[in-house]
């Protein structure tokens, strides 16, 4: 009798598929094909996981969310980045060993975010357009300090079983339809999710951290950028001082 596999009930597929749909794009053989895909999938995670928490985030907020980190010499470098990955894509079999790499890297990474944007969602750090920013700030900077994680094996994995990753993402794209090969990573991922609880508690556990230290660098930039004036700080004094007692009339001075 086969054994059936266990399911954690707090393994949540649909915060994860569009995650592991992107982290798994960089094995889809045709050059800058795998690069669209996985650009589609990330940019579909925001709204689909507050969708799945029941709410709606603004365009605005859905932007700071994806950005990418970019810079003027990144800019003036990505010709020459475009060339490189369209010889690494084109000989993805000589350089196999390295396009497994960027496929484990991927999905840990794209994993991570996942789980921090269910994290903010769920603690209303995006419902303020004022606050929402501070928030995505955070993400990119815990995401961007990222290193090998108990993810990093199992992402290994997943990436060894996969086959036909480019007709399973096309379908789930279109109809969201699973495959074999979806529901077999499923599975596995429900499967080693409930021993990942801990150390999912230490990434969010970085996140609030990295959250509150933008939220005191801010307030201690607007002290700096709208000191208090002796003025005002007198005039608060002044407009906070009781008023004076009446006098009584001294019996003598009649």
């Amino acid at each position: 009798m086969t054994e059936r596999p266990f399911l954690d009930e707090k393994f949540d597929w649909p915060i994860y598929v569009d995650a592991t749909l992107a982290g798994l794009a960089v094995l889809i053989p045709i050059p800058l094909l795998d690069v669209l895909f996985e650009w589609l999938f990330k940019r579909r995670m925001p709204q689909a996981i507050a969708r799945r928490n029941g709410r709606s985030l603004s365009p605005e907020t859905v932007s700071q969310l994806n950005r990418s980190q970019f810079s003027c010499l990144g800019c003036l470098l990505w010709p020459l980045e475009l060339v490189w990955l369209v010889l690494k894509r084109t000989y993805r079999t000589i350089l196999y060993f390295l396009t497994i790499k960027d496929a484990t890297d991927n999905l840990s990474y794209y994993w991570h975010r996942a789980y921090l944007l269910d994290l903010m969602i769920k603690r209303g750090d995006l419902d303020n357009r004022t606050d929402a920013p501070l928030a995505a700030e955070a993400l990119h900077q815990v995401l961007t300090n990222l290193t090998i994680s108990p993810l990093t094996q199992l992402a290994q994995q997943v990436v060894a079983n996969v086959r036909h990753i480019l007709r399973s993402s096309w379908r789930w794209l279109r109809r969201k339809q699973e495959d074999e090969m979806m529901t077999n990573t499923r599975t596995q991922m429900a499967n080693a999710w409930r021993d990942l609880s801990g150390y999912f508690d230490e990434v969010g556990s970085r996140y609030t951290q990295q959250l509150e230290q933008l939220h005191i660098a801010r307030l201690q930039n607007s002290l700096v950028m709208n000191p208090p004036t002796p003025e005002s700080s007198a005039g608060s004094e002044t407009a906070a001082a009781p008023p004076a007692l009446p006098t009584e009339n001294n019996p003598a001075d009649s």
